[in-house]
């Protein structure tokens, strides 16, 4: 009988030693790890601004168009394999100066401005056709405003079918469209937007396309708004190096074959084509891009600032091991000395039986 309890006894403590000695051992090790930081998953935003065409307007309710911010972001995130965050800002209608006034100045806008790592921008067409609609409107003597563009349009071939005189009078009051309001406003818009973005952020600027190619107008009134049509660009072209923005060119990009039924409007492969012709000006290998101007930058102005941190985030590790090791050290001290003391008991309990 005192056979069987000195064994049990020896069991118990053997049973408590080793609990003891997992404790010890594995507490070191969940202190250690517990400290080590957690890294963030990498995410790359995108911001769109514009009007109807990356808004995606469908002249046909029925018909869903996908438009090319949505194209853009899909092929951003299988390329760079991390998560792209679309932030919108698009709207029908939406001309240079309503952008400035009611987008631009939007803490929403300008938090996602300076956040993005890709922007893109679409805008100017309706401020060529505002002003064809006003023109229509006063040559016409039609006192009510016209909702769209095509309806002006569509009014506007009648007007002149029915007087051909009436295309003297549109002619001159379309070339004596102030388009220097226009350049105003074209760079209130890029100089806001260069003013909040990153620097190391890219920027594809569309350039604006003949809504009215297809419509049978006369020659001299094509060629007119074809020329107006021009100088918009060149106001886009020339402010490119300027505001540190990519011009991608849709007004010889085809895509006037590439509308709805209303003439103007991309349709889905208008969208695509447009989405094609900016990953073509764009660096869409995002993340390494990041990385290529994080490193021109450490050799560099930064080099210095980068050794410091470095040198510092050296420092912080050698004393966290250190840290480490005297943990470590304490607990395999403390586990021994509880070993000779319980030995030592064991012994004891074991002679006394």
């Amino acid at each position: 009988m005192k056979h069987l309890c000195r064994k049990c006894s020896l069991k118990s403590i053997s049973l408590f030693l080793l609990t003891l000695l997992l404790i010890l051992f594995i507490l070191p090790g969940l202190l250690v790890s517990g400290s080590a930081p957690k890294q963030e998953d990498e995410i790359l935003y995108y911001t769109a601004l514009g009007d109807s065409i990356p808004n995606g307007y469908s002249a046909d309710g029925a018909m869903q168009i996908e438009n090319y911010p949505v194209l853009l972001t899909e092929d951003l995130q299988i390329i760079n394999q991390v998560p792209v965050q679309l932030m919108q800002f698009t709207k029908n209608g939406l001309t240079t100066a309503k952008l400035n006034a009611s987008f631009l100045t939007q803490s929403e806008v300008q938090e996602a401005l300076a956040a993005s790592d890709v922007i893109t921008l679409t805008i100017g067409a309706n401020d060529l056709m505002n002003e064809f609609k006003k023109v229509s409107r006063e040559i016409l003597g039609n006192e009510s405003a016209f909702h769209t563009a095509d309806e002006a349009l569509q009014a506007l071939q009648k007007g002149i079918s029915d007087n051909p005189l009436l295309l003297v009078d549109v002619i001159g009051a379309i070339t004596g469209w102030d388009y220097d309001s226009f350049e105003e406003q074209w760079l209130l818009t890029v100089k806001s937007i260069h003013d909040l973005r990153k620097s190391d952020s890219q920027m594809a600027v569309t350039t604006i396309y003949n809504p009215v190619e297809k419509a049978e107008l006369p020659g001299t009134l094509n060629a007119v708004i074809k020329s107006l049509i021009a100088k918009m660009n060149e106001i886009i072209y020339d402010h490119a190096d300027e505001y540190h923005y990519q011009v991608v060119d849709l007004l010889d990009s085809g895509i006037a074959e590439h509308t709805q039924s209303d003439g103007l409007h991309p349709d889905q492969k208008g969208q695509e084509l447009i989405r094609s012709l900016i990953e073509s000006t764009l660096d869409m290998q995002i993340i390494q891009a990041l990385e290529l101007s994080e490193q021109a930058e450490s050799e560099t102005a930064d080099l210095a600032k980068e050794r410091i941190a470095s040198e510092q985030k050296a420092a912080e590790q050698k004393l966290r091991q250190a840290k480490q090791k005297r943990i470590l050290q304490i607990c395999l001290m403390i586990s021994a000395g509880l070993l000779l003391c319980l030995s030592a008991a064991a012994i004891i309990h074991v002679k006394k039986r």
